[in-house]
């Protein structure tokens, strides 16, 4: 159920993207498997982090993962460890992983325990690796990515759906909603 697709991770990076990923993209993630591992940030409570994007008026950033996906692997490690690394994202977004298969039951935008396959299924998000962007509530507010194939236009699609998210929900909150 991974998405199949190639990674070029050495591809020389867009001048419009983060500073973090010129220096990233050209090692290999095989570089920095003795390094250890910066945590993706689990979903344990969907409820309290809309409030928190709402209180800040970032997305969040949704990663729908399963333990046995090597796309899944990729994804992380070359592109939402080193986001994590970077600090860069800290003010633009709320990062979690939601492991489909494995990961811990978790409280959902309504405040109810929920399995997170529940969540996944919820999301349309069973396919892996996926990254939903939503709302403070729940609400879908960029354009979600599934699967990975070329790091580097990935990162540019993230950083798209990033600002998007950012955007609607600016809009949002200009408009009193």
């Amino acid at each position: 159920r991974c998405r199949n697709g190639r990674a070029r991770s050495r591809a020389r990076s867009s001048t419009r993207s983060p500073s973090w990923i010129g220096a990233w993209a050209w090692a290999s993630p095989l570089a920095f498997a003795n390094a250890s591992p910066v945590r993706v940030p689990q979903a344990l409570d969907l409820a309290s982090d809309g409030l928190l994007a709402q209180e800040n008026g970032v997305p969040i950033m949704l990663v729908f993962t399963r333990e046995e996906c090597d796309f899944c692997e990729l994804l992380k490690s070359a592109v939402v460890q080193p986001m994590i690394l970077s600090g860069e994202y800290e003010d633009r977004a709320i990062i979690r992983e939601v492991m489909i298969d494995k990961g811990p039951d978790l409280v959902d935008f309504e405040g109810r325990t929920v399995s997170p396959f529940s969540v996944a299924n919820d999301f349309d998000a069973l396919l892996t690796p996926t990254v939903v962007f939503v709302g403070p509530g729940g609400r879908e507010v960029g354009k979600r990515l599934i699967g990975i194939n070329n790091v580097d236009m990935y990162l540019w699609y993230l950083e798209k759906s990033l600002a998007d998210g950012a955007a609607a929900i600016s809009k949002e909150t200009s408009e009193g909603r």
